[in-house]
């Protein structure tokens, strides 16, 4: 019973370990390459969060208000901790990169009418535009100030594609997230 117990403890931390060592791949134009551990953003202009929000958002190199994103097209934020009554102002600034996610989220289209659906037509439906469901794919930043005095409330940059049917959608590429940051940001991966 207890070597068992040892049995289970060890594949744990194997699993815990082998987690801390995945990496990130980024594709670009012609490859993917991976993260490296010194990665960063560069907020290179000052920015200015609207009041009562904590985002700013950027798409082909200009910031833009939330009600301005076009969900089918490339997008990036920047996300502060604070939500205030006035506007923010986020200093230009080097911000390590301390960790990196990929995910999605779904966005319903349309009703799902009460149907049966046959397994065999199930992948129909979800890989075409039938689809009752569009997906986001992005990546998240996890981002620290290398200068915490002056940016200590940057906390995250979210880059996501553009929002598609499940099967057509796609992370943003490395010289998309750069487009869409325009002169604003620029990535040191």
């Amino acid at each position: 019973m207890m070597k068992k117990f040892f049995y289970n403890i060890n594949i744990l931390f194997c699993i815990a370990i082998l987690s801390a060592c995945q990496s990130t791949l980024i594709q670009s134009e012609n490859n993917y390459f991976e993260i490296s551990n010194q990665a960063s953003i560069e907020i290179t202009q000052v920015l200015e969060v609207a009041p009562n929000s904590a985002r700013v958002f950027f798409q082909n190199g200009e910031v833009i208000s939330h009600g301005q994103l076009n969900l089918y097209d490339i997008n990036c934020e920047i996300e502060i901790n604070t939500v205030s009554d006035s506007r923010q102002i986020i200093e230009p600034g080097v911000f390590d990169i301390i960790s990196v996610a990929q995910n999605q989220s779904p966005i319903v289209k349309q009703e799902l009418k009460k149907q049966q659906i046959l397994v065999a037509s199930l992948n129909y439906v979800w890989n075409s535009s039938n689809s009752p469901v569009d997906i986001k794919r992005y990546y998240h930043f996890k981002l620290s100030a290398q200068d915490p005095r002056s940016n200590s409330e940057v906390r995250a940059m979210t880059c996501r594609g553009a929002q598609d049917t499940p099967f057509n959608a796609k992370l943003p590429t490395y010289e998309e997230m750069r487009k869409a940051g325009g002169q604003y940001i620029k990535l040191n991966f």
